[in-house]
C-alpha cells in the first residue's frame, strides 16, 4: 500500500510514491515550461535514474497525462496498489483548514477560490481531476499550504481597509509556504529534542518564492506573504513589500491591469534590480565585482534582517530556533552568513564551519555555541509532509 504525492506549479510537475513507513519508493519531476517541451526526470520503482523528453509537449495537461500513464505502468508492472493520492494545493480560502478528502463538492469548493490564487489553484484542480481519471479508484486528499497560517490572530491578519470591498474575494492575510512550515516545525522538534507545542521559531522558506513566517508554541501567529505570495520578502521575480501607491501611479501613466500584474510577479525582486533571477548565478556576478548584482543581494538579505527583528519583538525575544530551509536557504552558505552577519545582538550566532558544510538532503543546527537561538538547516519535503498528513489522518 503507497500513497502517491502530486504537486502541480505553474510551470512543473512534482510527484513521488511513498510506502507504509514514509520511505520515497520512486519519483518522476517535469518541467514543461521550457521552450524545447517537455523534460521529465526521476528515479523509477527500479531505483534507476528513469529521463524523457518531448518536445510537442508545453502544457500542464499533456504533462500530467504522460506522467500518470507512465505511473499506472509502473506501479502495475510492480503490483502496488496505491491507498492514497495526495495533493498540493495552494488555497484553501477562509474555511479549508486541514486535509480534506476530495469529494464533489470539496472540488467545487476549491474551484471558487481560483481568483484567490489564478496561478495556482486551477493547475491544482487539473491535478486531482486527471489522478481521478486514471485512478477511479483511489481516494485522493488535498492538502493547503494556507493551512498552516489559518490561526493567525485577526490584528495580524486583517488589512487595514474596508471589509467587503470585492464581491469575489475576502482581503486577509492568509500566507503560503504552509507545508514546508508545518514539516520544518516538526524537523525542528525532533533536532531539539522538544514537543513542537513549546517552539518557538522564525522560519526563513528561501526558493523562487520567498517567506519568513512567526511561530509561537508550534503555530504560526505571523507570516509576510499575506492575500497573495506576492507580499513579503524580495523574490526571484516578485517584488515583495512595495508602497501600493507605485501601482496606483502606474495605472495613471497608462499601464494596463495586467502590465503592472505581470511587473509585480515577474519582473521585479532579484530580477528587477539585477536582470537575473538565480540566486547562484547573482552571487557569481557579485564576487566577480558586478556593482548592481551586489546591491540586490543587499536589498535581498536587508529585507529578511528586518522580518528577523521584527518577528523577534512579536515573540517576545524568545525564539528557540531561526530556520533556514527552502532551495536558497538550504544550499546558499553565504546567504545564511550576509543574513546573519552583525546579528549577534539578537543572540544569532552561526558556525562559520558548519555554515559551509554539504548535508546534501539532510537538516542539521549550524549555530556556534554562544548562539542564545539555535539556527537550523532544514531539508525541505513538502511531498513527504503532505504524505505523512494523509497517513495520520487515514490511520486517526
Amino acid at each position: 500500500m503507497s500513497t502517491l504525492i502530486v504537486n502541480v506549479g505553474s510551470t512543473s510537475v512534482k510527484t513521488q510514491l511513498f510506502d507504509n513507513d514514509l520511505q520515497l519508493k520512486a519519483e518522476l519531476n517535469a518541467d514543461y515550461g521550457a521552450k524545447d517541451g517537455l523534460n521529465m526526470s526521476g528515479i523509477s520503482l527500479h531505483n534507476t535514474p528513469f529521463s524523457h523528453k518531448d518536445s510537442t509537449i508545453h502544457h500542464a495537461e499533456a504533462t500530467l497525462a504522460f506522467l500518470f500513464d507512465t505511473w499506472q505502468g509502473w506501479l502495475n508492472a510492480q503490483e502496488i496498489t496505491l491507498c492514497a493520492i495526495g495533493h498540493r494545493v495552494v488555497h484553501g480560502g477562509a474555511n479549508l483548514r486541514s486535509i480534506t478528502t476530495i469529494t464533489h463538492a470539496v472540488l467545487e469548493t476549491i474551484k471558487t477560490l481560483d481568483n484567490y490564487a489564478p496561478l495556482h489553484n486551477p493547475l491544482n484542480r487539473l491535478g486531482i481531476e486527471m489522478a481521478g481519471r486514471f485512478f477511479m479508484n483511489v481516494i485522493q486528499y488535498a492538502v493547503f499550504d494556507t493551512a498552516f497560517h489559518r490561526n493567525i490572530p485577526v490584528y495580524a491578519g486583517r488589512y487595514a481597509i474596508a471589509e467587503n470591498l470585492s464581491d469575489h474575494v475576502d482581503f486577509y492575510r492568509y500566507g503560503f509556504h504552509g507545508i514546508s512550515c508545518q514539516h520544518s516545525v516538526n524537523t525542528a522538534a525532533q533536532l531539539l529534542n522538544q514537543s513542537h507545542e513549546n517552539l518557538n521559531l522564525i522560519i526563513l522558506h528561501l526558493g523562487g518564492g520567498a517567506s519568513a513566517t512567526a511561530v509561537k508554541n508550534g503555530i504560526s501567529v505571523d507570516t509576510s506573504m499575506g492575500f497573495s505570495p506576492t507580499e513579503g520578502l524580495i523574490m526571484a521575480s516578485r517584488c515583495g513589500d512595495i508602497d501600493p501607491m507605485i501601482a496606483v501611479t502606474l495605472a495613471q501613466e497608462g499601464k494596463t491591469i495586467e502590465d503592472i500584474n505581470q511587473l509585480l510577479n515577474k519582473q521585479s525582486g532579484l530580477k528587477g534590480l539585477c536582470g537575473e533571477s538565480d540566486m547562484r548565478t547573482i552571487l557569481e556576478q557579485a564576487v566577480q565585482g558586478d556593482r548592481v548584482s551586489e546591491l540586490a543581494l543587499s536589498l535581498f538579505c536587508y529585507r529578511i534582517q528586518k522580518y528577523i527583528g521584527a518577528y523577534f519583538a512579536v515573540l517576545n525575544g524568545n525564539v528557540d530556533a531561526l530556520i533556514f530551509t527552502g532551495g536558497i536557504g538550504e544550499n546558499s552558505p553565504d546567504i545564511r552568513q550576509r543574513i546573519l552577519h552583525n546579528m549577534d545582538g539578537l543572540g544569532l550566532v552561526l558556525d562559520k564551519h558548519l555554515n559551509h558544510q554539504q548535508r546534501q538532503g539532510h537538516s542539521f543546527d549550524a549555530s556556534a555555541t554562544n548562539s542564545r537561538s539555535r539556527i537550523l538547516l532544514i531539508h525541505a519535503q513538502e511531498e513527504r509532509e503532505i504524505a505523512k498528513q494523509i497517513r495520520a489522518f487515514i490511520t486517526n
